[in-house]
């Protein structure tokens, strides 16, 4: 299955770093010109209600309104604001030069908003302290707008300015963030297929997982790649044997001039031949149990049941060579495992057992369970294997000294490995009496066991 290659992380992150930003900024920018607008108001507010009570403060005989009237205005502002004095309330007193004839509001206390000829304000009204005299004091609706306008520009000028900005911060913070991965990419892709070095150098903390495991990949392929280049070679070198063998027998038997002789040749071949096919059987044995391919098939399986069928499958070999064979022991006892698999561990014990022990005595197979595990074991009473030489038994092709002819050193190899992937520990050990090999295996009981 292909990698399918979807977007980009660069691009991910620089769409969700600015368009978060940005809406975070409107957000923010919405809310400040609320803010704003109502703060203005409240300020322009208060400016008018000041100015209504100074003016009635003031209030006297002497004021002339023709100085008012041509007072010039100090603001550009300033013509936007009026300013009515009524006596009674109903008789137009003083007025500002821009302030409309006509009363600005009906309302006689506070605020309130009112349309004069056609034009809209913001009026305050109030009352002298002898309430002889309404003062109103007015703003042009249309300036209050203006006024928060300019206002909101200028706080919106320096985030159009800083929006760019932030944006060029973030797309060089997460190029230079993305850099090691880019290293990590070019340095695999420079690597040729042998070179299964772990990659070095400094990462992030968010990547160095990913790196780590990455490492952890290489060395499993590295040490895969060793096994198969040891495997073959071992293979290859314990073939030659077999094979050179069977081609000099054959030899033999093509140029013998007696019939005897060329019948001994050919026996001493076909043996050649079967030592050749059981090494072969073996190797592929092996090599399905390095890619794990039994996993998917795991099942309950009855160890009793499947001893039983091994040792009617070695009768024929065991009778020939006079040995007895005994199965003792609980039946039922089952464990989760592949029966294929296990099947072969009980033939290369059993088969190991048949080929180091002399005539005329006994292969024992024992199954019992011991708390929480299923034991099973397989003694014979042939020579057994130093206590020192028990851990080299079980490298592949290792042979031990004063073995018997024909083995090709991977049957406890095998063993060993069916016993690795079933959680099982193998246990090499001194038989019955001091004499003899015992062959102990501890398989965890399954949890549906009595």
């Amino acid at each position: 299955m292909s990698l399918a290659v979807r977007g980009s992380v660069r691009k991910r992150l620089l769409a969700t770093l600015l368009g978060g930003m940005l809406l975070v900024w409107l957000a923010a920018a919405v809310l400040t010109a609320w803010e704003t607008r109502e703060e203005m108001q409240e300020l322009l507010d208060a400016h008018l209600a000041q100015n209504a009570s100074l003016l009635a403060a003031q209030i006297g005989h002497e004021i002339d309104e023709g100085e008012l009237e041509n007072v010039e205005p100090l603001h550009k502002y300033a013509r936007n604001v009026a300013f009515q004095i009524w006596t009674g309330g109903d008789t137009l007193l003083l007025r500002s030069a821009e302030a409309p004839a006509a009363r600005l509001s009906a309302t006689e206390e506070g605020f309130s908003d009112a349309t004069v000829e056609g034009r809209s304000w913001r009026v305050f009204s109030h009352w002298d302290t002898r309430r002889e005299y309404l003062v109103q004091v007015g703003e042009a609706a249309d300036t209050r707008e203006h006024l928060a306008d300019e206002v909101l520009v200028k706080l919106v000028q320096p985030l159009l300015v800083a929006l760019p900005l932030s944006g060029l911060l973030i797309w060089f913070s997460v190029g230079g963030a993305l850099k090691p991965l880019g290293r990590i990419g070019a340095a695999l892709a420079r690597r040729d297929p042998h070179h299964l070095a772990p990659i070095e150098g400094e990462a992030p903390k968010e990547i160095a997982p990913m790196v780590e495991h990455l490492n952890a990949l290489l060395a499993r392929v590295r040490a895969s790649l060793e096994n198969e280049r040891r495997f073959t070679s071992d293979a290859a070198h314990e073939l030659r044997t077999p094979l050179a063998a069977l081609k000099t027998q054959l030899q033999v038997a093509q140029g013998a001039a007696e019939a005897g002789e060329r019948e001994q040749a050919i026996a001493k071949a076909v043996a050649a031949g079967d030592r050749a096919t059981r090494l072969v059987e073996q190797l592929l044995t092996l090599a399905r149990l390095e890619h794990d391919a039994w996993q998917g098939q795991a099942a309950a399986v009855d160890l009793h049941a499947l001893a039983a069928q091994a040792l009617a499958e070695s009768a024929q070999l065991a009778a020939g060579k006079g040995i007895r064979l005994s199965l003792a022991g609980e039946s039922g006892l089952a464990i989760t495992g592949h029966a294929g698999l296990l099947a072969i561990l009980l033939r290369n014990l059993i088969d190991n057992a048949l080929r180091h022990t002399p005539s005329n005595t006994e292969v024992s197979v024992g199954i019992r369970r011991v708390a929480d595990e299923i034991v099973l074991e397989v003694q014979d009473q042939g020579p057994g294997i130093p206590a020192a030489e028990r851990e080299n038994a079980l490298r592949r092709f290792h042979r031990l000294e004063g073995a018997a002819a024909g083995g090709s050193g991977l049957g406890l190899s095998i063993v060993a490995r069916i016993a690795e992937l079933h959680d099982a520990r193998l246990e090499l050990l001194e038989g019955a009496g001091g004499r003899g090999l015992l062959a102990r295996l501890r398989f965890p009981a399954r949890a549906d066991q009595p």
